[in-house]
């Protein structure tokens, strides 16, 4: 009897200490994060799209304390990456940051079809900058101004060349050539400074560029109006294109289903750091403007309304799809 009493005691004993320790444990494992978060940014190491993630992944390793990488996935304009992030784990550590313009809304619009869907495959984080883009030209170019361009464009007869590292850049220069009856030609280009060399070396004659580009002229902005980060360059409307306005937004997105007390640390992180004067201060030399607040289910309308924009733009342009 006396033995079985003391089974009994130890057994109540052994079940009292898990229960005492589970709920430690249990936290334990719902810590976020515990361990390294991987960025994925569809453009190449030194790009503006880069930048921008390597400077908000920088505000998160700061707040978690833990290491970020940021993993450049480059190719079929920006759509590995969104792969790659679409099919990960939803645990928060493998997120992507980059241009929900281009990886979302244009290629929905000149892709027949994407490996993942932008509506369903992500839950959108937050929102962090926009910038307009601008009609470039190689530094030393005889051409000094958009009106200057569309001569050249019309004088070569269909044999100018335009590059493009990316969607935005060649909706919105086949957007142009729809809406003053241009002939060009593009050239698809792995990589914005892959595209900045070629302008500079003569193998393509403009390309339509974000405002990191400062080898070369930017004649005019892809946005109607002018913008306080560019100064001294023209809007769309000021030099005759009517209706044209637009320009790249870019935020961070994880895997559909990850935790919401995940996202909403990671929203807070970032939003932060989007607010930041330090972020104002650096990015408005870039010719970038920080956009903050657009955050979760709210991002997502915004997103779906930018996707049928995009597939209108297209239409009216009759931009071929890839």
């Amino acid at each position: 009897m006396e033995i079985q009493n003391r089974r009994r005691r130890s057994l109540l004993l052994a079940a009292a200490i898990l229960i005492v320790s589970a709920p430690a444990s249990i936290h334990a494992e719902e810590a976020y994060p515990s361990r390294q978060i991987t960025v994925v940014n569809g453009n190449a190491a030194g790009s503006g799209p880069d930048i921008i993630a390597r400077h908000f992944s920088e505000a998160v390793r700061h707040k978690s304390g833990q290491t970020v990488i940021v993993e450049n996935k480059v190719g079929a304009l920006t759509n590995i990456a969104s792969q790659r992030v679409a099919q990960a784990r939803p645990d928060g550590y493998t997120v992507l940051m980059g241009s929900g313009s281009s990886a979302f809304a244009i290629n929905s619009a000149i892709f027949k079809s994407l490996p993942f869907d932008p509506l369903v495959d992500f839950d959108p984080i937050t929102s962090t900058i926009t910038t307009p883009f601008a009609f470039a030209v190689a530094e030393n170019s005889k051409i000094g101004s958009f009106a200057e361009l569309v001569k050249m464009i019309r004088e070569k007869k269909g044999r100018a060349l335009f590059g493009y590292p990316n969607s935005i850049s060649l909706a919105a220069a086949e957007l142009l050539k729809h809406r003053l009856n241009l002939e060009a030609v593009g050239v698809a280009f792995k990589s914005i400074p892959d595209t900045h060399a070629a302008l500079a070396a003569g193998e393509i004659d403009f390309f339509v560029s974000d405002l990191t580009f400062r080898r070369g002229k930017l004649l005019a902005l892809t946005t109607a109006e002018r913008s306080p980060v560019a100064e001294g360059v023209p809007g769309a409307r000021e030099v005759g294109l009517e209706d044209f306005d637009l320009y790249s937004w870019f935020g961070v997105w994880a895997p559909r289903g990850t935790p919401e007390d995940v996202k909403a640390k990671l929203a807070g992180w970032i939003e932060e750091s989007v607010r930041s004067e330090a972020t104002r201060v650096k990015f408005a030399a870039m010719g970038y403007v920080p956009w903050p607040g657009v955050n979760g289910e709210a991002f997502r309308t915004f997103t779906a309304a930018e996707i049928k924009k995009w597939k209108a733009i297209v239409e009216i342009a009759k931009i071929p799809t890839l």
